[in-house]
């Protein structure tokens, strides 16, 4: 979430829902329009996940803080080097034309599998891009794990969610 403004005035922005989009041949695709009013500019740092097979879009300012946090780690833990090699050194500041599209860069449509087809989910504070095909297979995987989801569940309900 971004927060704006003077210390008088906040306004929070979340990134929520789905939206279904095509990229064309030269790697462009349509910027929500939803989550281009919760962005509050032109521009995001767009990456891959760490986690999932898919790419991570947050505003300028959340990367900012998080390459702080990293800076104050030690730079001889493996992990913080490792996150640093994967995730911030293919990190990319993306624009969003006139025309309100993103070009995203050959690498990121790699890694995450974009092809035609994709997926923007909003995640509160960030972004995921998936492709289509992987988005629907890993939710299909998820609901159709009933033991997953009770963990998942139970997991929930400690934080009171």
């Amino acid at each position: 979430m971004e927060l704006s403004g003077n210390s008088n005035f906040f306004i929070i922005y979340m990134f929520r829902g789905l939206n279904e989009h095509l990229l064309d041949d030269k790697g462009r695709v349509a910027f929500p329009i939803e989550f281009r009013q919760a962005l509050a500019g032109d521009q995001f740092v767009l990456t891959l996940s760490l986690y999932e097979p898919c790419l991570v879009a947050m505003t300028l300012s959340d990367f900012e803080a998080q390459a702080e946090k990293l800076r104050s780690l030690p730079a001889s833990n493996p992990a913080v080097t490792e996150f640093k090699r994967l995730v911030i050194a293919s990190s990319f500041v993306a624009s969003i034309d006139k025309a309100g599209r993103v070009a995203i860069p050959k690498e990121l449509r790699a890694y995450a599998g974009l092809e035609r087809e994709m997926i923007w989910a909003g995640m509160l504070d960030r972004i995921e891009v998936w492709s289509k095909e992987r988005w629907n297979e890993k939710n299909r995987l998820r609901l159709s794990n009933q033991e997953a989801l009770e963990k998942l569940r139970l997991t929930l309900e400690k934080f009171g969610l």
